[in-house]
This record gives structure tokens, C-alpha cells and sequence, in this order.
């Protein structure tokens, strides 16, 4: 539960530092991938069937991403009893998750993806800045 200890959040500060980085770090790196791609694309046209744009990469990423958000967004609750950065964060992976779907376009479906990159790290930024807060 939301516990606002000194000693619990003492210990605990170094572990949701490192998970809060961790995060945050694979949330800019999913924007960065969305975004820069296509111009590395352009630029690069040798790439275009590398697994950075097969469907493999998103599911691995996904799979990498939502757990530590999670975990992440978990920690942040215990020490500040906030829930909105939680609540950004898995509108975050529900996009991040609905752009899996096969029916949508190309475009649409990187939209949503980019959409879902910046409500993980709104809601990342958030979290750590509640944390901190508090400390």
C-alpha cells in the first residue's frame, strides 16, 4: 500500500531510481525509434527490411517496456500515493499495445505508437518528479 516511511523510503531510493531511469530510458528510445526511423530510412535504404521495423521488434519492445513501467509506476505509488502517473502510463502501453492490432494503416498505427511513447514518459516524468517530492 502507500506507505510514507522515512527509513522504507530510504532504502528503497536507489532500486526506483534505477527502475525510474529504466523506464523512462526505454520510453525515449520507443519515441526515438518512431520518430528518427523513417529518416534513417531515407537515408539508409539498406535497412528497410531490418528488424528494427519488423513486427518482432514491437512485440519485444512491448514485452521489454510494460513490465518496467509497471514495476516503475508501482514504486512511484508506494512512496507518493499518486495514481495519475500510473493512469498516463498505462494509457501509454494500452497504445503501445492497440498498435499491435494488424488492422491499422502504417501511419495510424505509428501515430498511436507515438502517442503511447509520450504518455509513458509524461507519466514517467511525473512519477519521478512526485518521488523526489517527497525524498
Amino acid at each position: 500500500m502507500c506507505a510514507r516511511r522515512a527509513i522504507a523510503r530510504s532504502r528503497s531510493q536507489p532500486a526506483a531510481d534505477a527502475i525510474e531511469g529504466a523506464a523512462i530510458s526505454a520510453s525515449f528510445l520507443c519515441l526515438l525509434h518512431c520518430l528518427a526511423l523513417p529518416l534513417l530510412l531515407l537515408a539508409l535504404p539498406a535497412v528497410a527490411g531490418a528488424f528494427l521495423r519488423s513486427e518482432m521488434f514491437h512485440y519485444a519492445a512491448v514485452a521489454l517496456v510494460a513490465p518496467a513501467a509497471a514495476l516503475a509506476f508501482w514504486l512511484g505509488f508506494r512512496r507518493h500515493c499518486a495514481v495519475h502517473p500510473a493512469l498516463f502510463g498505462a494509457a501509454g502501453v494500452a497504445c503501445l499495445l492497440l498498435a499491435l492490432l494488424p488492422s491499422w494503416e502504417e501511419f495510424a498505427a505509428d501515430a498511436i505508437t507515438v502517442a503511447g511513447s509520450l504518455l509513458l514518459v509524461g507519466g514517467h516524468m511525473t512519477n519521478w518528479r512526485l518521488r523526489r517530492a517527497i525524498a
